[in-house]
């Protein structure tokens, strides 16, 4: 059965309440694919819903390079908690849960920056449900003791003394958790191994070079992923204990399992 379907059977989406729901997972589990179908599924049935990816509010590189300067020269890269514009969207939830027209940003990562203000999406009036994706949903910050020791070759090269890691879990602390407490309900992707990013990341941007001409080499994906493989880790540890839906996948994507907390 399509997952979308299934997981609708699950009454997350029955309240009357503008809902706002998080897809969590690591890069190229499936997170836009199921967020769209979620979608698709509740328009259908005279829901009204949109989805979103955290990765449009990534911020520009000139942002970052703000960023860079203040803290570490690794928040010039975008992906990290940190290099997303959390005001933004907290004004967009804002609205959404007022019931008023919203517009809705979007990010083109072959050129590394949002689109101009006038492409973005626009969104009528009393929507119903916002759906936000993003490989960090929901993602507490980590314990301090897991901090002392680097993860891989990226860590033990540019943040041997452990200052960006720290950093990025501070602002994971303090900032993102306000966002994520706002969710009525969260989804996670189980990609149950870091060791199948680099695969499924690798065909997302072979995809995006299809259609844009624009975008990584297989070795520059390789070097990309490496600052999130701390935090995706992690997730895969304790999501499974937060979310309200866990969707345990394969290495081909295909779902093993399905968990659940609600009701409990």
């Amino acid at each position: 059965m399509e997952l979308a379907k299934s997981l609708i059977r699950f009454g997350i989406f029955n309240s009357k309440k503008t809902l706002v729901i998080g897809v969590s997972g690591v890069q190229g589990s499936g997170k836009s694919t199921l967020s769209y179908s979620l979608c698709k599924r509740l328009r259908e049935v005279g829901i009204a819903c949109k989805c979103v990816s955290l990765d449009d509010f990534y911020l520009d590189p000139e942002e970052r390079a703000v960023l860079a300067s203040k803290f570490h020269p690794l928040f010039q890269q975008r992906g990290l908690p940190g290099t997303h514009d959390l005001q933004l969207l907290q004004g967009v939830i804002d609205r959404f849960k007022r019931g008023e027209a919203l517009t809705l940003p979007v990010f083109d990562k072959s050129i590394d920056r949002k689109l101009p203000k006038s492409k973005w999406r626009e969104v009528e009036a009393g929507l119903q449900v916002l759906i936000i994706e993003g490989w960090c949903m929901g993602v507490e910050p980590q314990p301090s003791d897991e901090l002392a020791s680097p993860v891989n070759q990226f860590e033990q090269e540019f943040d041997k003394d452990g200052s960006f890691r720290l950093q990025v879990n501070h602002i994971l602390c303090e900032e993102y958790q306000a966002i994520f407490s706002q969710l009525d309900s969260l989804i996670y992707l189980n990609g149950m191994s870091f060791d199948r990013v680099y695969q499924w990341r690798l065909q997302q941007e072979h995809m995006l070079k299809a259609s844009t001409g624009k975008g990584m080499s297989d070795e520059q994906v390789r070097q990309f992923i490496q600052p999130f493989q701390r935090l995706s880790v992690w997730g895969m540890q304790s999501l499974p204990n937060i979310a309200d839906i866990e969707v345990c996948l394969g290495e081909d994507r295909a779902v093993l399992q399905i968990n659940t907390q609600l009701g409990e």
